[in-house]
C-alpha cells in the first residue's frame, strides 16, 4: 500500500523523509565507549568505513543521547557489528535503562571501552574529527584496533532487521571514482550530490557515500562554501610525494645495509610477484589489484628497519593516491616499473646497497615521468 505524503516548501516533510530514508539498509551495531569510569553503549545504523589509508571509521551520533557527550570527554570509540541472531543486543542498547550492559558479556580493549563478546567484528577507534551536523555529531575515528570473526552481519531495514548486501554502494563509489580519474570531472569542478546521483543512475544516498570515499582518498575536496570540490593534481604534488617515498626508502638502505631480514624481503617478493601477475607486457590486468600490492612491496621494504614511526611516515604519504591520479584510469603502463622494483629487491637480496640506491632513484624516476606524461595530456592540471 502506497501512503502520500506532503511536502513544505522550508525542505521535506519530516514524516516523509522517514519513511523514505527507512529505505536505506544499513549495518547494525553497538557503539561503546567509557568515560570517567562508566561505560556507555548505543545501537547505531549510521556507522561505516570512510577510508583504508589511513583506516578510518565515521559514526552519527545523536547528541541527545549520553553516548554522545561520552565520546566527546573520552575521545575514543568502539564500533560492535552485531551479527544476525543479535537482533536482542540491539533491541537492548537502543532502548534507555539503567544499565544497557546487565546480562552482556564484554571484554576490555584500548582504555577500558567494552567490547561485546559476542559481536562479530569489532573496530577500537581514536576520535580525530568532530563535526556536528543538525542534532547529531558525526565523530571521525582512526581505526587503532580491529578484529573479526566468521558470520553474517545484521542489517536494518524499513524499520526491522534483515539481510542486505551492500555492493550497490561500494560498486557506486568505484564507478564514481572512475569518473573522477577519468577526467569526466575536471579540477576544481563542483560536484553536487545531485549531480552524481543523475550520473550513477542511482540514489543520493549511494552518491552522498561516493562522494564522503573520494573525499576520504583525496580525489574530492570538502570546501565549506562550494561543497564536494574535484581535488586538482598537478607535478608539485606528484614530485614531492614520490620524492618523499624515495627519501624513505633510501634511509631505510643505508640502515639495513648488506643485513637485510630474509623473511621480511621474502615478503616483499610474495607482494612483487602479486603485482608482475596484474601487470602484463604494458597492460593491467587489475590495476587496483597492482596498486595495492605496489602498496604493500614498499610498506615491506620500509618494515626492514623495524622502526614503526618509519612506517607511520611511509603511510603518511597517500601514496596510493597519488598513483591512482598518476596512472589515471588507463590500462597501459609499463614493465620498466616492475624492472626497477625488481632491481631494488634483488640488490637489497645480496646485500648491494649501492645498487639498491640507483634502483630506488630509477623508479622514482619512471614515477615521475609519468605523471608528466598524464599532466602534458591535460593542459599541466589533472
Amino acid at each position: 500500500m502506497t501512503q502520500d505524503y506532503v511536502t513544505t516548501g522550508g525542505g521535506v516533510d519530516t514524516d516523509l523523509f522517514r519513511h523514505v530514508a527507512g529505505h536505506l539498509a544499513s549495518g547494525v551495531t553497538v557503539v561503546t565507549t567509557r568515560a570517567d569510569g562508566r561505560d556507555y553503549g548505543m545501537t547505531a545504523s549510521s556507522v561505516t568505513s570512510l577510508s583504508m589509508e589511513p583506516p578510518m571509521m565515521l559514526a552519527c551520533i545523536n547528541n541527545a543521547v549520553p553516548t554522545a557527550a561520552a565520546i566527546e570527554r573520552s575521545g575514543r570509540y568502539t564500533v560492535n557489528v552485531l551479527g544476525q541472531s543479535h537482533a536482542d543486543l540491539a533491541h537492548q542498547f537502543a532502548a534507555p535503562r539503567p544499565d544497557k550492559f546487565a546480562g552482556v558479556s564484554v571484554e576490555r580493549g584500548i582504555a577500558d571501552v567494552a567490547i561485546l563478546t559476542d559481536a562479530i567484528a569489532a573496530l577500537e577507534c581514536e576520535v580525530t574529527e568532530q563535526v556536528i551536523g543538525g542534532t547529531h555529531s558525526v565523530f571521525f575515528g582512526f581505526v587503532v584496533s580491529a578484529t573479526a570473526r566468521d558470520g553474517a552481519p545484521l542489517t536494518y531495514f524499513r524499520g526491522g532487521f534483515g539481510r542486505f548486501e551492500f555492493e550497490r554502494n561500494d560498486n557506486a563509489y568505484a564507478r564514481a571514482r572512475d569518473m573522477v580519474l577519468s577526467r569526466v570531472f575536471t579540477a576544481e569542478q563542483v560536484v553536487t550530490v545531485d549531480e552524481l546521483a543523475d550520473r550513477l543512475e542511482g540514489d543520493r544516498a549511494q552518491a552522498f557515500y561516493a562522494l564522503t570515499r573520494l573525499a576520504a582518498d583525496g580525489l574530492v575536496l570538502r570546501d565549506p562554501q562550494r561543497g564536494y570540490v574535484i581535488a586538482p593534481f598537478d607535478i608539485k604534488t606528484s614530485d614531492y610525494t614520490f620524492e618523499a617515498r624515495l627519501a624513505i626508502e633510501l634511509g631505510v638502505i643505508d640502515c639495513v645495509g648488506d643485513h637485510a631480514d630474509p623473511a621480511q624481503l621474502a615478503i616483499a617478493r610474495h607482494h612483487l610477484e602479486t603485482m608482475s601477475r596484474h601487470l602484463v607486457g604494458d597492460r593491467f590486468e587489475d590495476f587496483h589489484a597492482y596498486l595495492d600490492a605496489n602498496y604493500a612491496f614498499h610498506e615491506a621494504i620500509v618494515a626492514l628497519t623495524g622502526n614503526p614511526l618509519l612506517i607511520a611516515a611511509f603511510g603518511s604519504l597517500s601514496i596510493k593516491n597519488v598513483m591512482m591520479r598518476s596512472f589515471g584510469n588507463t590500462a597501459q603502463s609499463s614493465t620498466a616499473f616492475l624492472a626497477a622494483q625488481r632491481d631494488l629487491l634483488e640488490a637489497l637480496e645480496r646485500g648491494d646497497t649501492v645498487g639498491a640506491r640507483e634502483a630506488a632513484r630509477s623508479y622514482c624516476a619512471l614515477a615521475k615521468a609519468r605523471t608528466r606524461q598524464l599532466l602534458s595530456l591535460t593542459g599541466g592540471l589533472f
